[in-house]
Parts: C-alpha cells; structure tokens; sequence
C-alpha cells in the first residue's frame, strides 16, 4: 500500500508540475516574452539555491539513515582491513568536502551570474594565460 501512495504522490507532483508551466506559457504571452524571461530568470536562481541547500541536507540524511547498512560500522576481519578501512575513510573526506566546496560554488556562481541588464558577458578569443591555467590545475 505504501508502495502505490508514493507512485500516486509522484504522479500528482509531475501533474502539477506540468501545470504549473502551462500556467507560465500563459502568463508569458499576457505579459510580454521579455518581462516573463527576467522574472523566469529570477525563480530559476532562487530555485537553484532551494535545490542546493534541499540537496546538501539530503545527502546529509541519507548518510545518517543508511550508515548502519553500509559496512563501516561492522569493523574489519583483518589487521589490514583496518588500513584499507582507514584509507577509505580518508579518500571518502576528502572528496566529500572537494563535492561540498564545487557544489555550492557552482550554484552560487549561477545564482551571483544569473542575467541582468546591468551587466554584459565579455568574450575571450584567446587568453594563453587562462589555458595554462585551467589546464595544469587539474594535471
């Protein structure tokens, strides 16, 4: 029973998804396309941040929900398992928090750089200096 309450929740969260955009076609041609892409604009950036933050404390929950299945809290057979164990959680550390930083970088910079009539994107042809960089940091 559980099972068809969350497809019927799913269902009815796509529905009025779909909804809620035919909405928006309407009220894009009542208001004009200009007007009605900046407000989009808008909504798309906070939605982004409410995505970031929802995103982040579900991974979050889930770690906590699921820690217990997972075979971390079980201990290792063996004296070298307890190395390997520790080498896992040093490399699960380390890319959790490179995941975290890129995360909310990469939202923020969407939200900060979201159009505006104040400010125009400049073209690069070619910057050598650029390339030399965003080539050998990740070498």
């Amino acid at each position: 029973m559980k099972e068809l309450f969350v497809i019927a929740i799913t269902i009815m969260i796509f529905v009025i998804i779909f909804q809620i955009s035919k909405a928006s076609e309407y009220v894009s041609v009542l208001k004009g396309e200009e007007k009605s892409r900046k407000q989009n604009n808008k909504i798309n950036a906070f939605m982004l941040i409410s995505f970031l933050i929802l995103g982040l404390i579900g991974v979050w929950y889930c770690n906590e929900l699921f820690y217990n299945k997972t075979l971390f809290p079980q201990g290792s057979g063996s004296v070298e398992g307890e190395e390997v164990d520790w080498m896992l959680k040093v490399t699960i550390g380390i890319t959790g928090i490179v995941f975290v930083i890129t995360q909310v970088l990469l939202f923020w910079f969407s939200y900060k750089y979201q159009e505006s009539d104040n400010r125009k994107a400049t073209f690069f042809a070619h910057n050598t200096k650029l390339e030399l960089i965003w080539t050998s940091v990740p070498a």
